[in-house]
């Protein structure tokens, strides 16, 4: 871990999915993020000792695929709140591009838990919420043979230098769920192949 990684505060979003095509949601978030600075930006201190944006012209968003159907579900739970707890105490190298992790893991032959977590230097939760947004269009559209509008631009409330944006808000969660940092199903039909994630949570 390097030297600068202890000053990062992270935000962490937790998706409960279903039905959802691993390697589709995969290709969705590489449509949405690749090629733009949100993947390509790492930070370094400069001389005044403020953090300074930096790019990796090769940096891209890797998702990491896990299955946990040989284990009991009670188990799993456990399993999850210890490895959230985890990445929220861990810190992310700023020196390292992308400054963002995601796992997607199977817990059963329909149900998927998404967790994502990204430096609070690279853009605050109201962005955070665009880009799951972004993604969850961008996926209905590969399901449906087409090819997801890359983002020009990154979404509002990415910072250019790694300072954080203020005024985290009680927004809408993605897709129609509940506000962020409540759990809860999203509007009926919201769970099938396809559709957009049932509960999302700020942690």
């Amino acid at each position: 871990m390097s030297a600068i990684s202890e000053e990062l505060r992270t935000e962490q979003f937790v998706l409960s999915l279903r039905g959802v095509l691993p390697y589709v949601y995969e290709h969705a978030w590489q449509s949405v993020l690749d090629g733009t600075p949100l993947t390509r930006t790492a930070l370094r201190p400069g001389p005044d000792g403020r953090l300074r944006r930096t790019l990796r012209p090769d940096a891209r968003f890797r998702l990491q695929i896990v299955d946990w159907r040989a284990t009991r579900a009670e188990v799993q739970d456990a399993r999850l709140a210890e490895r959230l707890a985890g990445e929220s105490a861990a810190g992310l190298p700023l020196d390292r591009a992308p400054l963002m992790c995601a796992t997607l893991i199977r817990r059963s032959d329909r149900n998927w838990t998404f967790a994502w977590r990204y430096a609070r230097e690279l853009m605050d939760r109201r962005a955070g919420l665009r880009v799951l947004e972004e993604v969850a269009d961008a996926y209905a559209v590969l399901l449906r043979g087409g090819t997801p509008r890359r983002a020009a631009t990154p979404p509002a409330g990415t910072t250019a230098t790694g300072a954080t944006t203020a005024g985290a808000t009680r927004a809408v969660g993605p897709s129609g769920a509940r506000p962020v940092g409540a759990v809860g199903s999203g509007p009926p039909g919201t769970g099938a192949a396809g559709s957009r994630p049932l509960e999302a949570v700020a942690r």
